[in-house]
């Protein structure tokens, strides 16, 4: 607690001085001592630009930024950069920029891009990678369909990792946070290994404790642990080509979730009249005490989840210069795989369980030709190929011991030690083409023209069926079993249209209801995205930019839904289309004296045919298109060099996102169905029409105070502060009131000794100092309304306040 304490007071101290520090006292500067600001360089348009020069809406976090505060995980990013938000749920992982992402399905790629050195990484849960010696961040707001490819239709996000360098350099980072228990430690080699090769290799490993307790397994949770290496070379072929080769190996697991249960509210008719869902569990069921526990109070109860992961990347870069043009070539081979434990029931009951089971393998190339900067005009011109083989299963367990057992009476010892076993594939071929073209009209005005042309061909099924726990056939005494998960559960099955086939007129109105348990798809599209800019340079000072883009996103097959949900048939419902967005964008970017810089966006956005996954109230999630949803906002960032000393930083955001026509999005437990979507006179969806989307606060902002002071003449303190605050949101994508989450502010501060210029830095690092706990995600507790007739929320929630000492040596 003192050295809490310590660090508040620093931090408050690093606050005061930045509201002393005013314009006005900045005024009695001489003009010779004004302070200048570093150039920030970006490859947001494939050249090494001035963030200035690009005609985007950009966040760049720098290496030193990452470095400051600490960002280990893409999470971190949520507080330096207004408009993106992340979130992880009990199956998937979701990200959005201008409050557009990708919902709960594996089938779903990312609606915002994610490209490390040029590579795409399409499968979310990809970016629960840790971040090991990455040299810069680019957060590109807005479709980004030409130069970064076709699924960007959201943004990008442009990670650039350190390169190997001409000359011996190292570096060992320790950190030790006291609060929830993480430990960092991070290495670091880069030099020549000859005249015409150079090297880099750098690894990682982190353990995190866990900052939420888990009453009923005794421990704290998610207990984290990553591990992270990483080798480049560096070697020049000829005069004028430079080939780079890049292996990439991460394996980062979890134990236990970040997961909360509260809102638990009394039955008011049936045979639990009177009792929450935890006094069920315990008093009729005889579970674990510990799941009587729900309140909002750091601790929760659970059976245990885990989450192992692996990732693997090798890639081959050929950087060309023919002339004065650049040829680069970029092949890459990843493979992904995860294997997960839920206990998604959310609680320490024994009720049911979910494992997982992703890989995806994926193989790209790209060539892409740059022209020199002509007089009059300037191009790039590429070709892109990818292969990818994509693998998803899951099983729904009902062990001998699960409560549904006694619950289900005796159609309960039909389902006891069970499995539903899903099983999904699609194999994607994808070829497209892109070119970028400036004219320049004049010395003053640029005319940008892009476009993309893809074509995207998948073929993916899907198949489920009812088994005995741990795979393999039921035993003849539970072949029924299958009516019981249709009856109880939604849940379609090769055994259920069996027993269909076998005349049972139970199986045969429940397989009509839900539809046939196989599904088959076959896509082949072709999509044309442009890009329009038009760039007047005022001045050497002042740049200002208008644009209009169409992305895509393009459809796939649904992994996640147990039925046919509304549509008339399996294969009708398996399949979901492309989400299409225009985006129409004016900005400026100004320049003040050389120490102050100042960017403003405006943009409005179309989107039709957004993809959606929406929790179906029982087991399942099912996926579809809303119809349409714009978004309309006004987004500012600056950097101010104060002095020599004292650099601000900063960022807002006002945004209003609405669904303009969607008509079926899933009630949450409680709310009465106003939708009768599928024309059978009984409305069975909620009416979204006029929503804003989860996660969307209309107001994000931040902004930092960056200073070094010298303490003697051979040393110095430098300190990072910033704020963050976001406006309410929605954190459960069904507009639960139950899971609104209040606006919040967060603090982070950092101060650290070093010699000046010198091989050694120590530190202290504090993180949302202001202890504020916010919900990240919040939906209703699988089967706690449709089983048992009563309301009760899970809810994802954030780290509380943390405490760390850092260590750097350079070489």
């Amino acid at each position: 607690m003192k050295l809490f304490n310590i660090l508040q007071s620093a931090s408050c101290f690093a606050l005061l001085a930045g509201l002393a520090l005013s314009p006005s006292a900045f005024a009695q500067q001489n003009e010779s001592d004004k302070a200048a600001l570093d150039e920030i360089i970006v490859t947001a348009q494939s050249r090494a630009q001035s963030l200035q020069d690009v005609p985007v809406s950009v966040s760049a976090v720098t290496e030193d930024t990452l470095v400051k505060t600490s960002v280990v995980k893409i999470e971190d990013l949520t507080t330096l950069v207004p408009n993106f938000t992340y979130t992880e749920t009990g199956i998937s992982t979701n990200f959005f920029i201008r409050g557009v992402g990708s919902g709960i399905n594996q089938a779903f790629e990312q609606s915002v891009g994610v490209y490390v050195d040029g590579v795409n990484f399409p499968r979310g849960q990809q970016v629960r990678a840790p971040f090991l010696d990455i040299a810069r961040v680019e957060v590109l707001r807005g479709p980004q369909s030409i130069l970064f490819g076709k699924n960007s239709v959201a943004g990008a996000l442009n990670i650039i990792t350190n390169r190997p360098t001409a000359t011996f350099e190292g570096s060992l980072l320790a950190q030790q946070e006291v609060v929830d228990g993480e430990t960092v430690l991070e290495g670091v080699l880069s030099g020549p290994l000859s005249d015409r090769v150079r090297a880099r290799v750098a690894g990682r490993y982190r353990k995190f404790d866990g900052f939420i307790h888990n009453a009923t397994l005794d421990r704290d949770e998610p207990n984290r642990e990553e591990y992270t290496f990483r080798g480049l070379v560096d070697f020049d072929v000829t005069e004028n080509i430079t080939a780079t080769a890049k292996a990439e190996y991460s394996q980062f697991d979890s134990f236990g979730r970040n997961i909360e249960v509260e809102n638990a509210q009394a039955a008011t008719v049936g045979p639990f009249t009177g009792l929450n869902y935890g006094q069920i569990l315990v008093n009729v069921f005889g579970q674990d005490a510990s799941v009587l526990n729900q309140t909002r109070d750091g601790i929760r109860s659970s059976n245990g989840d885990s989450s192992n992961n692996k990732q693997q990347l090798y890639q081959f870069d050929i950087n060309w210069a023919l002339g004065d043009f650049t040829l680069k070539s970029t092949s890459a081979y990843q493979d992904f795989k995860y294997s997960e434990v839920c206990d998604c029931d959310f609680t320490g009951a024994n009720v049911f369980l979910a494992d997982l089971q992703e890989k995806y393998q994926q193989f790209s190339q790209e060539l892409r030709l740059t022209s020199p900067l002509y007089d009059k005009y300037d191009y790039i011109l590429g070709g892109y190929f990818q292969s990818s083989k994509h693998d998803y299963n899951d099983q729904i367990i009902v062990n001998t011991n699960s409560i549904l057992v006694p619950a289900l009476g005796g159609s309960g010892a039909l389902i006891s030690g069970t499995q539903a076993a899903r099983h999904a594939h699609v194999d994607t071929t994808v070829w497209s083409a892109f070119a970028q073209f400036n004219y320049h009209v004049s010395d003053d005005v640029t005319l940008q023209l892009g476009g993309r042309v893809t074509n995207d061909k998948r073929d993916g099924t899907r198949i489920m069926n009812i088994e005995a726990a741990g795979g393999g056939a039921l035993p003849a005494a539970q072949a029924a079993a299958a009516i019981v998960y249709a009856g109880g559960f939604a849940i379609s099955s090769t055994n259920l249209a069996a027993i269909a086939g076998a005349g049972n007129p139970t199986a045969a109105f429940l397989l009509n209801k839900l539809g046939q348990p196989e599904a088959t798809g076959h896509r082949n599209k072709t999509k044309f995205s442009p890009d329009i800019k038009l760039v007047y340079d005022v001045s050497d000072d002042t740049m200002l930019y208008a644009s209009w883009a169409r992305g895509y996103k393009s459809g796939s097959f649904d992994f996640r839904a147990n039925n046919r949900g509304v549509s008339p048939t399996t294969n009708e419902a398996f399949e979901f289309d492309d989400e299409r967005a225009d985006n129409y964008e004016i900005g400026g970017k100004f320049k003040f004296g050389g120490n102050v810089e100042l960017n403003l966006t405006g943009y409005y956005t179309k989107y039709n045919d957004l993809q959606i996954s929406i929790f179906d109230g029982v087991l399942g999630f099912n996926v579809g298109n809303a119809a349409r949803s714009r978004i309309e906002g006004i987004e500012l960032d600056g950097r101010w060099a104060v002095t020599d000393h004292v650099r601000l930083t900063g960022g807002a955001s006002l945004m209003d996102f609405k669904f303009t026509d969607f008509k079926n999005g899933q009630c949450y437990f409680g709310q009465t169905p106003n939708v009768d979507f599928d024309g059978d006179g009984t409305p069975e969806l909620c009416d979204y029409t006029g929503l804003s989307n989860q996660l969307v606060s209309d107001f994000s902002g931040n902004i930092a105070m960056d200073f070094d002071w010298p303490v003697s003449e051979n040393y110095e303190i430098t300190g990072y502060t910033s704020l963050f605050y976001a406006s309410a949101y929605d954190a459960a994508p069904t507009h639960d009131p139950a899971g609104r989450q209040d606006g919040y502010a967060k603090i982070n501060a950092r101060l650290a000794l070093a010699p000046k210029d010198g091989p050694w830095e120590i530190a202290i690092l504090g993180k949302n100092l202001t202890d504020k706990i916010v919900k990240t995600y919040s939906g209703d507790a699988p089967l706690s309304g449709s089983s048992f007739g009563v309301k009760t929320n899970y809810n994802f929630i954030g780290q509380g306040r943390t405490i760390a000492l850092q260590g750097r040596v350079k070489f």
